[in-house]
């Protein structure tokens, strides 16, 4: 769940000053052609003609961000393998990680940003090549970060092209629901199926994609950022947690760090959801292994365990307390978290797919590339 505090180091006098140089830059050379890395594909159960819940990590590279179009096709070379597989189908719900549509910010920059080692490097020459925008949209800024806020802030409009076009496009083309990982942008909203950003606070939304190409209306905004997000991303609230009625039945989706949570599982429960889904980004990489800390962003809830604070690995707390563990609260007979994967700049990855059937919950050994599991409902 870590993401950056800081995407910008120096000041605006010193951007101001190198721009003049920097201007003289080329633009995007050819890109290699897109690699799935798919190293992973599972099944569970077989096909009663209810559904499956497929939950897709893609091994996303900084270069597939490149450009809208390059994004599409890298996230559609994962659904033709689907499709290949028979594995989908008018019921299918297909499940993306947290930030899938996020790190667009960098689409339609030249090769020094998306080709850039270190996220640091990568997002000073994003300013460097935008400096009239950056400082206009920092202006504008709302939160206490207003360097991340104004980069995510000035790129919004080329992000939500990219995300809104790709998977409405994509859902539409083979009929299916597409929860769409999730993407950063200036108080989202839907309106007539339609994904639209207004002047307010950055938040972290997940968004639905129905089967024929539109945007279900209640999206998913992140209800409690985790530390490294509260300086630039405006927390929703639990009133505005919606759920979404879907072919196979009604989804709850849950950001990353709101599946840790025991009151969004009541909500779901009074809403009658039929399945969970969670989209997550956790980093560097091996954050897996690490000791847990505890919660990140807010304080305990009051039945987890204080001993296992310092004692248990991230990746058995996130088993015990977020949706394996709490799923039987929502009432929910099946659940899917899943993680982004993949080499963008200096960020790095964990997590390997949960999913939940009945009372019984399964993931597998990490691995390093892409992946793809199959749940099919009962």
């Amino acid at each position: 769940m870590i993401f950056i505090k800081r995407l910008l180091l120096g000041s605006l006098v010193f951007v101001l000053g190198l721009y003049t140089i920097w201007s003289n830059g080329g633009r995007t050379p050819s890109l290699p052609s897109v690699q799935t890395r798919l190293e992973r594909t599972l099944v569970d159960g077989v096909d009663s003609g209810k559904g499956n819940l497929l939950g897709i990590q893609p091994w996303m590279l900084s270069e597939d961000y490149a450009s809208a179009d390059r994004f599409r096709e890298k996230i559609e070379s994962y659904l033709l393998v689907a499709k290949e597989r028979g594995f989908l189908n008018p019921k299918t719900i297909v499940v993306f990680p947290e930030y899938l549509g996020t790190w667009l910010v960098v689409s339609g920059e030249k090769e020094s940003v998306y080709g850039a080692d270190r996220m640091k490097e990568a997002m000073e020459n994003l300013v460097l090549s935008n400096v009239f925008s950056f400082v206009r949209n920092w202006f504008r800024s709302k939160g206490e970060d207003g360097v991340s806020d104004a980069v995510f802030r000035m790129k919004s409009k080329e992000m939500l092209f990219a995300y809104q076009n790709t998977f409405s496009a994509l859902s539409k083309k083979y009929s299916i629901t597409i929860v769409a990982g999730s993407i950063l942008l200036p108080e989202p909203s839907v309106e007539g199926g339609i994904i639209r950003i207004g002047e307010g606070s950055l938040q972290n939304g997940s968004f639905v994609f129905l089967p024929d190409g539109s945007v279900a209306e209640n999206s998913s905004l992140k209800i409690f950022p985790v530390d490294d997000e509260k300086p630039f991303v405006r927390a929703s609230s639990l009133k505005d947690l919606k759920t979404v009625s879907t072919p196979a039945g009604k989804i709850g989706i849950l950001v990353c760090a709101d599946s840790w949570y025991p009151e969004v599982y009541e909500t779901f429960r009074k809403e009658n959801v039929t399945m969970v889904l969670v989209p997550s980004f956790v980093a560097p990489d091996k954050a897996m292994d690490e000791i847990w800390k505890g919660y990140n962003g807010s304080e305990n809830p009051s039945d987890i365990q204080k001993e296992d604070i310092g004692k248990i690995r991230e990746g058995q707390a996130w088993l015990k307390y977020a949706l394996a563990g709490r799923i039987s609260k929502s009432g929910a007979s099946f659940g899917m978290n899943v993680f982004l994967r993949g080499d963008l700049w200096d960020l790095g990855s964990d997590g390997e797919t949960i999913f939940v059937s009945g009372s019984t919950s399964k993931t597998h050994p990490r691995i390093y590339g892409a992946s793809i599991v199959n749940l099919w409902l009962h």
